[in-house]
């Protein structure tokens, strides 16, 4: 059985998709939808379509769409299987922040919020308006979010399944991108598993994500998932996932069910990472940006963490 060491440098935060070893684990990556969602999702930063399409098919699927690659702006790519039963599993995966992509740097900064809408034009409440450009507004691509539903549509009689995941930029992206489907034929068949989210939206936003069939993946003391703050009107939606400073995984429906016993673990998580990796060559300064790597979400959810 494989196992994945914690990993602190600088390399797998900054640059996931220079990684060669993509779907290398076995089945412990490829049993779980959590699993396979958490390798999509570092998969989407590889920049380069034939290595993306190479490291699929050792998944056993085939790339079916893409968009933003070969140049700067947002990043997705939808890659589907067949079921034994003859029905299409499909993945919708977008890429996250990027640091030398400027556009990614913009939508990440952008902090006013703007109200959004499902496909039926109903309101859903306020979001993150940085987040809601890169989707329906990007300055070359235009609505993306219109191209993905079309691609979805057209494969709608062949699917069993749609999961939508990302890290980071990309988890924030999947989550607008599965509140827009709230009136489609398509709800039952979507299912979203987010690694690294910021929060997207206010309350009234955050209540329209359904519980059941959202997973929301935080890694310990991962910085990005407690911004923007809730002092300037964002929440956090869906079901939370809480790894612990070892890989543990702890689940709550709601977040505050959990606030005493994350506050602690995060405090021994920081020391412990201050005498342990803070002083290596190569490794990022601080556990609450190392945490946000997306090789850990991968070791801790495929239950390979060492």
């Amino acid at each position: 059985m494989y196992k994945i060491a914690y990993d602190a440098t600088r390399k797998s935060l900054y640059n996931p998709g220079d990684a060669v070893n993509f779907f290398q684990f076995g089945s412990a990556v490829t049993g779980s939808d959590a699993a396979l969602c958490a390798e999509m999702a570092r998969l989407a930063y590889v920049k380069d379509l034939a290595r993306l399409q190479d490291y699929l098919a050792r998944a056993g699927y085939e790339l079916h769409w893409s968009v933003g690659y070969e140049e700067n702006g947002t990043q997705l790519f939808i890659a589907k299987t067949k079921l034994d039963s003859g029905k299409l599993k499909i993945i919708v995966s977008f890429r996250g922040t990027e640091p030398d992509d400027p556009s990614d740097l913009v939508a990440d900064a952008l902090l006013v919020k703007t109200t959004w809408f499902d496909v039926a034009g109903n309101p859903l409440g306020e979001v993150h308006k940085g987040f809601a450009n890169a989707l329906i507004n990007d300055s070359d691509l235009g609505n993306i979010l219109a191209q993905i539903k079309q691609q979805l549509d057209a494969l709608a009689d062949e699917t069993a399944v749609i999961l939508l995941t990302g890290h980071s930029l990309g988890a924030a992206l999947a989550t607008l991108s599965a509140s827009c489907f709230n009136q489609s034929p398509l709800l039952e068949k979507i299912h979203t598993y987010t690694f690294g989210c910021p929060r997207v939206g206010n309350k009234d936003f955050a209540n329209t994500i359904l519980a059941n069939k959202h997973d929301r993946y935080v890694d310990c003391s991962d910085l990005v998932t407690r911004i923007p703050t809730e002092s300037l009107g964002f929440s956090h939606g869906g079901t939370l996932h809480y790894i612990d400073q070892n890989g543990a995984i702890t689940q709550a429906a709601i977040e505050d069910e959990l606030e005493d016993v994350i506050a602690d673990d995060r405090a021994e998580a920081t020391k412990a990472y201050l005498t342990h990796y803070s002083w290596l060559w190569g490794t990022v300064w601080v556990r609450e940006l190392a945490d946000h790597s997306p090789i850990n979400y991968l070791s801790a959810i495929a239950g390979l963490r060492a």
